[in-house]
């Protein structure tokens, strides 16, 4: 049985953990999804058209679109970018009144790391 939450009230939920990043991208798709087709993706071309194809090759070239993101496949998943690349990101959630999740946020860049850049690019 589910445990009841509170709903979320914060700026990005609660802390449920952190993602390893190590391509500069991440891919949010369901899991029955992935098999081990995924990395067989042949050589890399930055040229393929969305919605891109659902392997490691096709999210590669979701992010760098000019957006930086887009869609895999047939719905099968969404890529987006890392913001400044590899790293360990955050992941928070927040619940409804009955104790779902509701969102799950991904912190690539908070408003410190923000600042940072933009003095540096002064």
């Amino acid at each position: 049985m589910r445990t009841k939450r509170t709903p979320t009230n914060t700026e990005h939920g609660e802390l449920v953990g952190h993602c390893g990043v190590d391509s500069g991208q991440i891919i949010l798709t369901d899991p029955c999804y992935i098999t081990k087709d995924f990395s067989d993706c042949g050589e890399f071309s930055a040229e393929l058209p969305a919605p891109y194809p659902y392997n490691y090759n096709g999210a590669s070239s979701a992010t760098c679109s000019d957006d930086g993101v887009g869609q895999l496949g047939n719905g099968m998943g969404v890529c987006v970018s890392s913001g400044y690349g590899d790293g360990v990101y955050p992941v928070y959630v927040t619940y409804n009144s009955d104790g779902r999740v509701a969102t799950a946020t991904i912190v690539f860049i908070t408003d410190d790391e923000d600042e940072d850049e933009d003095e540096n690019n002064e």
